[in-house]
């Protein structure tokens, strides 16, 4: 009987996670922070790679952000509860929390990657400038602020 319910535990997770893989992406919430906007400086409009590196950076921050908001108000019930408190159906959840937020994951950590590419690769040529490295910081701080403003919306969220 236990290896029944295993079992069909395990199928019911895999179904979920293939279902919210393969669907689209949700709404936005109208409560959530704004989409972060990351302008393009003039002096590196030219620069496609950089441009390109930028807009999935800003791409990447904003369904991050959406992420842990989304994170938050559903799981807000879900991670109160004790273990023993929680229905396969609350389990389902947290396992699909848990494969959205490591998707998105993902996707930062790549972003990132192409980050360190681009600067490695600019440096080891001695031609990165002061318009290319502005353009990165901004990136940087942007993603900073973002986290910031999450912490300070949610920080009484869950007492």
């Amino acid at each position: 009987m236990k290896e029944n319910l295993t079992t069909t535990v395990f199928t019911l997770l895999i179904i979920t996670v293939l279902i919210s893989s393969c669907t689209s992406g949700r709404k936005r919430d109208t409560n959530f922070l704004p989409p972060v906007k990351i302008e393009i400086a003039d002096e590196i409009k030219n620069d496609k790679e950089l441009v390109d590196i930028v807009k999935s950076s800003e791409k990447a921050i904003n369904e991050f952000s959406d992420n842990i908001e989304r994170i938050a108000v559903d799981g807000k019930v879900l991670l109160n509860k004790e273990d023993e408190d929680l229905t396969l159906m609350d389990q389902m959840k947290i396992a699909k929390m848990a494969v959205e937020f490591i998707s998105n994951s993902t996707q930062i950590a790549s972003t990132l990657e192409k980050f360190d590419t681009y600067v490695e690769s600019k440096q080891s040529q001695g031609i990165i400038n002061d318009a290319q490295m502005k353009a990165l910081e901004q990136v940087a701080l942007k993603f900073s602020n973002r986290m910031d403003e999450i912490d300070a919306k949610y920080q009484d969220y869950y007492n």
